[in-house]
């Protein structure tokens, strides 16, 4: 075997990512479903209760910790340790910055161009988005659970499957970028699902910014490890999905709660 081929040595394996990944986003994650599933509040589409199901959300984050437990044996940078201040704010203004600014290009084009209200038009929904506080915990479960579906699970899981196991080492930074290119279709895909009732160059925008959002996160696993592309996907919910709804009229569909 290659000298550069680093081996799964579960005795030896710095456990330091998996502790943090677990004592942080996937305890808070755990926490909200749990609270969810006891007191319930009130969502607009059944979806938006569905993937807080305790379940769900277990093997989902369980898989996210292997994601992450495999991250610095294909390569990529783990979490900075709780003392390297410097680094956390360094990791932090990368990522929550150009989160906002994604986050406020997307909830622009949703509310001047209606995208969410041709989607839930066709779902019987009369509002889209849930009130502050439960918004916050909603949608910070919500981020964690989809960045470990979009990035956390499948692309460490596979490039150390294909690149380490397959390969013996080799090909690992081809194999990465043909899974994030991948996984950041997923979300602009699913999108083209809200044709109905919008203009074909709002459609295209939302495809383009979404791709070029998740393509960004997987970037930023890359350079800046787990943390960062969930850091963005919170900064990005807070601004489209938390507080900026409330910048709009109380009778549009994307104002926060029941009406």
């Amino acid at each position: 075997m290659p000298s550069n081929v680093r081996r799964l040595n579960f005795r030896d394996h710095d456990w330091r990512n998996s502790i943090l990944f677990l004592a942080g986003p996937a305890l808070v994650t755990f926490i909200v479903a749990l609270v969810f599933r006891f007191n319930p509040w009130p969502v607009p589409i059944p979806a938006q209760g569905q993937i807080l199901q305790l379940i769900p959300v277990g093997f989902i984050l369980g898989l996210g910790c292997i994601g992450v437990t495999l991250s610095p044996l294909v390569g990529l940078p783990g979490a900075p340790a709780l003392a390297d201040l410097a680094r956390w704010r360094s990791v932090l203004i990368a990522s929550l910055v150009p989160g906002f600014v994604f986050g406020a290009a997307l909830f622009w084009l949703d509310a001047t161009f209606g995208i969410a209200s041709s989607a839930v038009a066709n779902l019987g929904a009369t509002w889209v988005n849930l009130p502050l506080p439960q918004s916050l915990g909603h949608f910070a479960a919500a981020a964690v659970l989809v960045e470990c579906v979009y990035r956390l699970i499948p692309i460490p899981i596979f490039t150390w499957l294909v690149s380490r196991v397959g390969f013996r080492g080799r090909f690992e930074s081809p194999t990465f970028w043909a899974l994030a290119i991948l996984t950041s279709l997923v979300e602009p895909v699913s999108q083209l699902g809200l044709k109905v009732g919008l203009i074909s160059a709002a459609l295209a925008s939302l495809i383009v910014l979404t791709f070029a959002a998740n393509l960004f996160e997987a970037r930023h696993l890359r350079r800046h490890g787990w943390p960062a592309p969930i850091l963005f996907r919170l900064s990005f919910y807070a601004v489209w999905h938390c507080f900026g709804p409330y910048l709009l009229s109380p009778s549009s569909i994307l104002y926060p709660g029941q009406h």
